[in-house]
């Protein structure tokens, strides 16, 4: 399982430059009587990625609030790889590509400067593929490299508290499998496997969710779909798990040869699909579409513009799009006014109160940090970012 083998490729492929620059600003010219620190509340996190596979590099910075018209990365804290971002508590949590797989926890100290509180080490793997907190003390995460498994841990001290053995649900024809978006619910965790040939093309046109009991650390059963196919999102910088005010668990698949991208339900209390529940994204909007959001019982996803260019070797090829989850139906597009994006690496949505979705927009000239009020449909850009492809957006608490 190289997850990250396979984004960075992509980004390769597609021919991405990404350029970011770190600067150094002094705030006193008294050396024996430096001015005081501000001390910074820092309620977001925010992380892009500069420069171009294989030399990348992602910046983490701490924000008191998102009322900041331009952002660059003169505060940030520096990794020398592609990560991507989890946040939970007070703190975010980043996964850089390159063994031994490694998750490294930030909090933020009195200047709003991440800083490094720890790491957990997977020796045997090269990265975590997706990663889901159930409370302060209990957090899981998939590992790629080879390895059939979901490590259990525990985020307040990033000590390995034990593992979940996925061998009973690999393919002997599968050439490679990845574990690719998680939820936990009820005490079970839903993980989404994605199954390809040598080629890197799906083994089959069948959505598949591994269904794990936390409290036996065993694999209940694998539950699959024929209606869509293809669960192939992390959850970090494109999700595609969410669960509705109900408690209902919906799914996103991208689809496949036969099988379009689609929304699945499992509805609360239950581990099985839904089946008198579909929503074909292809049928509903006219194209596939990839990604999953909710709020207030709207869906947000992202559509792709040309079919044949899903990876955008050619430039952005995403838009963003409103769903109605209940009636099943397309709302259109999110805002005519805005670019297209290059979604299939970063089509970040996030729903920091109950009145508007904050959302990146990372287009062929532009970098910003967006919001949407559900109730007016008013889109206003809060932040433009001057380097770099923001890859990482959360509030913490």
């Amino acid at each position: 399982m190289k997850l990250f083998n396979y984004l960075s490729l992509k980004k390769t492929v597609r021919g991405l430059a990404y350029f970011s620059a770190l600067f150094i600003t002094a705030c006193s010219s008294h050396k024996d009587d430096p001015s005081p620190t501000t001390s910074v509340r820092v309620q977001y996190a925010i992380s892009n990625v500069g420069g171009a596979y294989p030399s990348q590099t992602t910046y983490v910075q701490g924000l008191a609030d998102l009322n900041v018209a331009t952002l660059d990365n003169s505060k940030a804290t520096e990794l020398s790889s592609f990560a991507s971002q989890w946040a939970y508590g007070g703190a975010v949590y980043l996964s850089a590509f390159g063994a031994p797989a490694t998750l490294t926890k930030y909090t933020f100290d009195a200047t709003g400067k991440a800083v490094v509180a720890g790491k957990l080490i997977v020796p045997g793997a090269n990265t975590f593929s997706s990663v889901e907190f159930v409370s302060s003390t209990e957090a899981y995460a998939s590992v790629g490299g080879g390895l059939a498994r979901v490590v259990k841990f525990d985020p307040s001290t990033l000590q390995t508290t034990g593992e979940i053995n996925l061998s009973s649900v690999l393919k002997s024809a599968a050439a490679s499998t990845y574990y690719l978006g998680m939820k936990a619910r009820d005490g079970k965790l839903f993980l989404g496997v994605q199954y390809f040939d040598k080629n890197f093309n799906p083994l089959d046109d069948i959505a598949h969710v591994i269904v794990i009991d936390l409290a036996t650390a065993k694999v209940d059963k694998l539950i699959n779909d024929s209606r869509t196919s293809n669960i192939f999102l992390a959850g970090s910088s494109v999700s595609g798990f969410a669960i509705d005010a109900a408690g209902d668990l919906y799914i996103q698949g991208q689809g496949s040869g036969n099988a379009p991208s689609g929304i699945l339900r499992i509805k609360k209390g239950s581990t099985d699909f839904d089946s008198s529940y579909f929503l074909n994204l292809k049928a509903a909007t006219g194209k596939d579409c990839s990604g999953l959001y909710i709020l207030n019982g709207l869906a947000f996803t992202t559509q792709i513009q040309d079919p044949t260019d899903p990876y955008e070797f050619n430039g952005p090829n995403f838009r963003y799009y409103k769903i109605d989850l209940a009636n099943q139906k397309s709302l259109g597009d999110l805002g005519s006014s805005l670019p297209n994006i290059f979604g299939s690496s970063t089509s970040i949505m996030r729903a920091f109160d109950n009145q508007s979705i904050t959302f990146v927009v990372s287009g062929k000239s532009e970098n910003s940090i967006y919001t949407y009020n559900v109730a007016s449909g008013a889109i206003a850009k809060k932040t433009s970012l001057t380097s770099g492809t923001c890859t990482g957006l959360d509030k913490l608490n």
